[in-house]
């Protein structure tokens, strides 16, 4: 969550887990919802674009430093962030690197900003497939070109959420819970109207306010859960996850996290290990 402590800190601990993983790290950034932000941790939130960029580049800045071992760190000044390093004295160590910078993203922006200036892209774990191909490849393309950078040096990692069962009504009626879930963050909106999915979005807001999340379930179609995660048989959920991921260098699977009972949960954990592994 981008926002929600100093890019400095945020800096300083990516290099310590850097060094403790010897180089394996990646820091994966994000915005977050705008409610989580606000509400959890009492950080502003509004300009979320233009703020994370600035994130990145005090980020790089510091990590560029570091791998100097440099004597200072410049100051920063930008819209939103103002930072001065007079008397800090720098003592990182050796073998420092520019920690690598995923950007993890839901909507059109986030994903051409990964194109502009990230090391890597994150998928969300509810893209449908039509807005990988359709709406986010697309902007991270133009991100790319914008910056005047090969797309293809942007590792590309997708969450896929995959409900398996030799009944795919089964499997997507379990796929519920996670769009009762997400359906219920404000300024997820536009994701779901861009699906066809705008009034059931404000149906689930509506509930979400008097009812917990277990009792929203059942207000959704079993189109949605369809739309929003792979339901299926295990041939079916197979197929397509092996088509999705011929987009992307990486791909994390999971079963649905929300509506669903825990030991159900660990069953379909291994029936995707058993999916992907053989």
């Amino acid at each position: 969550m981008a926002f929600v402590r100093s890019p400095f800190e945020t800096a300083c601990a990516a290099i310590e887990l850097d060094r403790i993983s010897n180089g394996r790290f990646t820091l994966g950034l994000g915005t977050a919802p705008q409610t989580w932000t606000e509400d959890f941790f009492g950080q502003d939130f509004l300009p979320p674009i233009s703020r994370i960029r600035e994130v990145i580049e005090i980020l790089r800045l510091v990590f560029d430093s570091a791998a100097q071992n440099a004597d200072s760190i410049p100051d920063y000044h930008g819209e939103h962030y103002q930072l001065s390093f007079a008397g800090l004295h720098p003592n990182f160590g050796s073998q420092v690197r520019q920690v690598p910078i995923w950007v993890a993203s839901l909507r059109e922006r986030l994903c051409e900003l990964a194109g502009e200036c990230a090391d890597g892209f994150i998928g969300h774990s509810i893209w449908s497939r039509w807005w990988l191909l359709e709406r986010a490849l697309p902007a991270l393309h133009r991100g790319a070109a914008t910056a005047g950078r090969d797309p293809e040096d942007i590792n590309v990692q997708l969450w896929l959420t995959a409900s398996i069962d030799s009944d795919p009504t089964v499997a997507a009626r379990r796929a519920r819970g996670n769009v009762a879930f997400y359906a219920s963050i404000p300024s997820y909106r536009s994701y779901f109207d861009a699906h066809g999915f705008g009034e059931l979005f404000d149906t689930l807001v509506a509930a979400r306010r008097s009812l917990p999340l277990d009792q929203c379930v059942d207000l959704v179609p079993l189109d949605a859960a369809q739309t929003f995660a792979i339901c299926g048989t295990p041939d079916d959920v197979g197929q397509e996850i092996e088509n999705i991921a011929s987009h992307a260098a990486s791909i994390c699977v999971k079963p649905p996290m929300w509506g669903i009972d825990p030991e159900d949960a660990n069953h379909q954990s291994r029936q995707i290990d058993h999916l992907l592994l053989g």
